[in-house]
């Protein structure tokens, strides 16, 4: 929102993440029950690495007005 994205593109990339669930797989033996994937993003998507950047970006802002606040 602060990047003045349309909310519906927002909605569009958000929908990939949500309610995502996982299975864990040990040799040929698979876990009988979902895990809830609630944080993070996905392995192997395309925009996995962009909104880690815009992640980091907003991360780095917060981390510099903390920092100008202090002294």
């Amino acid at each position: 929102m602060k990047r003045h994205i349309p909310v519906e593109l927002i909605k569009i990339l958000e929908n990939p993440f949500y309610c995502c669930h996982s299975f864990v797989k040990w040799n040929m033996h698979h876990q009988q029950f979902a895990i809830e994937i609630s944080l993070g993003v996905r392995q192997r998507s395309v925009l996995s690495p962009f909104l880690f950047a815009v992640y980091l970006d907003d991360l780095s802002k917060t981390c510099s007005l903390t920092t100008d606040q202090r002294l």
